[in-house]
């Protein structure tokens, strides 16, 4: 657990620097890269990219027995009507009071340091959902 506070912390400070920067610059396309890499290493060193590796692939087609159709379609209907008011607003030149488009709510999601700083957060701790749920097969596996 005392692992877990750490990382929130350190996850929390490296947002917050990553939100500070300014966009588009070259330490800012840094920032984005190292947990990107930092991920994939981590995924690759545990076996999650490996062919050959049975314990993973059998991991991953248990976590998917149940999808079927009637499971992912309220996920389909999200993405469908996200498109279509994408589309609309855009259709619309863009900056419609009445249709937001995704890049306009964004846009005011990301107007202050501390909204920045919370979306890393929350876009780091996705990106580990999986590594921890990888490294807790391997250790029920184990154990």
């Amino acid at each position: 657990m005392k692992s877990a506070v750490v990382a929130v912390a350190v996850l929390s400070g490296y947002a917050w620097v990553a939100a500070g920067t300014a966009p588009y610059s070259t330490i800012s396309y840094v920032l984005v890269a190292i947990p990107c890499v930092a991920v994939t290493v981590a995924y690759s060193a545990m076996g999650g990219l490996s062919l050959d590796h049975s314990d993973v692939r059998a991991y991953y087609q248990h976590r998917a027995a149940g999808a079927s159709l009637s499971t992912v379609a309220p996920w389909i209907a999200v993405l469908t009507a996200a498109v279509l008011l994408e589309a609309a607003g855009l259709l619309l030149g863009g900056r419609s009071t009445s249709v937001p488009t995704l890049s306009t709510t964004v846009d005011h999601l990301l107007a202050f340091r501390w909204e920045r700083c919370l979306l890393c957060l929350a876009w780091l701790l996705v990106g580990a959902i999986p590594l921890i749920r990888l490294r807790q097969f391997f250790q029920a596996r184990d154990s």
